[in-house]
């Protein structure tokens, strides 16, 4: 079950098949509800035109965006102080003057115009195509050719230096610096291996580009995990660094690499070898390098400061906590918004669970608090921006009285002022600020609003709306909004939130069997607060509701974005709250909406998913009738996972041992599937291979899929899609009582 960044990035394939079934009365009701399953799986294909991209003019105020499809792109130009927004580029007239200045007609659909650069002083815009220069006169819209070579595309996870000499990359597990201009590389590091492998990340860069601090990762006294190519009829085996709870983990390096000579200098990360390590970036002066370090079970992390030419280091903070100060979504790359460095090169903003709540604290170089910014009974989710010259601190919190409605707020340096900058109902996630320093763009959605953009200036104050997104293609095949509910969580006083998907031609008088689409992992919410589906998860959930089922998803206790309290219900216990608080959930909504047919319940999840959706089989299986399992972890799998939350297996017997899925097997009633990946790093099909022998040995009957090949991220393939499909149809809406 080890979990990385990807899990949200889920391969979902495209399939918007039978979308224009839907108006053909001829068609079986049949066929359209399953083209509505395939359609809603790749739902954001069906929203359009969502984001504003703003090209900021010299004056830092005034910009233009596209909008609109490729083929129908219209550009509009913005003017905060005017309040006006105006289409100024014809692009019809565009592509009529260029055509016959090309070879042949342009690949794409239209013309990229996130390449335009519009020069004021020319009233003019340039613009590549077929990496050929061209300038527009947007007067006449006369066009001419001229000299100029299209600005080099960084591949990904390169970053570029400060003086735009070089970008780093990572190439078989080494350092390679490559020049953007004749794309000539350089090979700084030889030694990378598949078990000590070199790493990057964002910050690494002195200020003048010289130097570069990197991460190594030292995995060979490691577990290494066997993957077996079944492919041909000689087996092949690979091995990937897993490391199990309370074994052995890797063994963090940091290094500050010359980029001239190449030379590098060790950094002192300390002695203890089980413990993590995240590089940082470096001080506005380059005289030290920044990481954190924490310890395996998550309990202490302190932040430090190193000499980049003797390594010698040095603790500037620390904090501990008696159950963990971060877990797993610390270790899954969020750890970069912990620390937020001001540009004085003599301060830093630090955020802190302290005192039972996410604040924001200010703290001098040398580790002494100058002051509290923030303070309230809610999380401050994350700094979006510091203003330093005009003092201001811009961050999201939940602040609200609905607990998990993300806005904007603003704060300043000397923690006073504290202000609400968004205003429209939903969750604000995403936001630019203009070069100067007066406006930027709210994004926000809601369940039932698509995603808008809106101008404000940086006190809040509304300038205009920009726009909303389109969502006609979703409204052609009958799209209803999901609804939320609260619940009791099985303590009685706790409230939980979830989300309720409908079927599309939905009857309150008709009965639907339920299915709930869990993952419950501790360092993450699953319920999308925002405008559809925002995980693979909820995605397959509303989709599977257009078949003829009431679908649930839940945030019960031990997730985030609440109180330090509510994530450490389920600290050392993992396994014995989150399902009895979902059959608390059940009873209630049961009892409120009679069209749920708790007779027919049926549960699915993927990953942590997975380990609940057999917990649920086997902790409840009067509820839960028919479950499916997609590459399930077991507690004692990854313990970058697991150790935060339930301290080392040998510290904590009682609680692995009732946590463990094979131990309860006999209590299996119910249909359950497992669906596995062969090649799974994240969860090792080991942890199904041993769930079924427990089910085995039970004398309990399961099914099995196999994905020869597959690694974790399966849920978007066509052949589960439809196994899922039809596992939920064969033996739970079939289901006789």
């Amino acid at each position: 079950m080890k979990v990385c960044c990807k899990y949200f990035i889920l391969k979902i394939s495209l399939m918007l098949l039978f979308l224009t079934s839907f108006a053909d009365a001829q068609i079986s009701d049949t066929i359209t509800s399953r083209g509505r399953y395939e359609s809603y799986l790749n739902f954001r294909s069906l929203i359009r035109d969502m984001y504003v991209s703003p090209h900021w003019y010299a004056d830092g105020n005034r910009f233009w965006f596209a909008a609109g499809a490729p083929e129908n792109t219209i550009i509009y130009e913005v003017d905060p102080k005017q309040k006006t927004k105006r289409v100024f580029f014809d692009r019809d007239r565009l592509m009529k003057v260029l055509r016959p200045l090309l070879e042949k007609e342009p690949e794409t659909k239209g013309i990229p115009f996130s390449d335009f650069t519009f020069l004021e002083d020319k009233n003019a815009a340039d613009f590549f195509v077929e990496n050929k220069k061209f300038r527009l006169s947007l007067k006449d819209y006369k066009i001419v050719q001229i000299e100029g070579k299209e600005e080099v595309k960084l591949p990904p996870s390169s970053i570029l230096s400060p003086d735009k000499q070089w970008f780093v990359t990572i190439k078989d597990n080494n350092i390679e610096l490559v020049d953007p201009l004749t794309q000539q590389t350089r090979q700084l590091t030889f030694d990378g291996k598949d078990d000590y492998p070199w790493t990057i990340t964002d910050g690494c860069w002195s200020k003048d580009g010289k130097k570069i601090f990197v991460k190594r990762l030292d995995g060979r006294k490691v577990h290494h995990l066997p993957v077996v190519d079944y492919s041909k009829p000689e087996e092949k085996v690979k091995y990937s660094v897993y490391a199990k709870a309370g074994g052995v983990i890797e063994t963090p390096e940091l290094y500050v690499l010359d980029v001239t000579s190449g030379k590098a200098v060790k950094i002192e990360v300390g002695s203890n070898a089980q413990q993590y390590a995240f590089p940082i970036g470096w001080r506005q002066d380059n005289s030290e390098v920044l990481f954190m370090r924490m310890d395996r079970l998550g309990r202490k992390l302190e932040l430090l400061a190193a000499n980049p030419d003797t390594g010698t280091s040095r603790v500037i903070l620390l904090e501990e906590n008696k159950t963990f100060v971060a877990g797993l979504d610390f270790l899954t790359e969020t750890w970069n918004r912990q620390v937020t460095l001001l540009k004085n090169n003599n301060s830093f903003i630090w955020l802190s669970e302290r005192d039972g709540w996410r604040h924001l604290y200010l703290y001098d170089m040398n580790g002494k608090l100058i002051r509290r910014l923030t303070s309230g009974d809610f999380p401050v989710t994350g700094v979006i921006r510091v203003d330093e010259a005009k003092d201001w601190v811009y961050f999201t919190a939940n602040a609200e009285k609905n607990l998990y409605s993300t806005n904007i707020y603003r704060v300043d340096l000397k923690g006073k002022n504290f202000k609400k900058l968004t205003s429209a109902e939903g969750t604000h996630t995403y936001s630019r600020f203009s070069p100067s320093g007066q406006y930027f763009l709210d994004f926000y959605s809601s369940m039932k609003q698509p995603q808008s953009v809106e101008l404000r200036t940086t006190d809040g104050k509304f300038v205009q709306h920009l726009k909303t997104a389109d969502i006609s293609r979703l409204q052609k095949i009958g799209f209803h909004a999901p609804e939320s509910f609260i619940a009791k969580a099985d303590d009685g006083t706790t409230d939980l939130y979830g989300i309720m998907y409908k079927p599309y031609d939905f009857d309150p008088t008709k009965k639907y069997p339920v299915i709930e689409f869990i993952y419950a992992g501790p360092f993450v919410n699953v319920v999308p607060y925002r405008f559809g589906p925002t995980t693979g998860l909820s995605n397959r959930a509303q989709a599977l509701a257009q078949l003829g089922y009431i679908t649930i998803v839940i945030d019960t206790r031990g997730t985030v974005e609440r109180s330090k309290a509510f994530q450490d219900a389920i600290y050392g216990k993992i396994g014995q709250y989150e399902i009895a608080d979902r059959v608390a959930v059940f009873r209630q909504l049961g009892e409120k909406y009679p069209f749920m047919d708790m007779k027919r319940v049926g549960i699915y999840g993927h990953s942590w998913g997975g380990y609940f959706a057999i917990r649920a089989m086997l902790a409840a299986p009067d509820l839960y009738k028919v479950g499916i399992a997609s590459a399930p972890g077991e507690l004692t799998e990854g313990a970058e996972i697991m150790e935060p939350y339930m301290d080392l297996p040998e510290n904590n017997k009682e609680g692995y041992e009732f946590g463990t899925n094979t131990n309860q097997a006999d209590r299996l009633k119910g249909k359950l599937l497992f669906i596995h990946g062969t090649s799974d790093i994240n969860a090792p099909l080991s942890t199904t291979i041993r769930m079924i022998d427990a089910l085995t040995k039970a004398g309990k009957r399961y099914d099995l899929i196999l994905l020869p090949g597959e690694d974790h991220f399966i849920e978007g393939e066509r052949y589960v899609n439809d196994a899922v499909r039809r596992y939920f149809e064969e033996n739970l809406k079939n289901l006789q009582n």
